[in-house]
């Protein structure tokens, strides 16, 4: 059964670094929230085995 307000996966698209760079500035401009930046955490030389 399909819904009305169904979203369609098929012309969906992937955000790309700078638009997610933009979309962060704008939030913290707007509204102040400040987001972590998600890193790697480096991995010792034992743990790469």
């Amino acid at each position: 059964m399909n819904k009305k307000n169904e979203f369609h996966f098929n012309k969906a698209r992937r955000v790309t670094i700078e638009e997610n760079k933009k979309f962060r500035q704008a939030i913290y401009e707007q509204f102040g929230i400040k987001f972590r930046e998600r890193k790697r955490i480096k991995q010792d030389e034992d743990d790469q085995k």
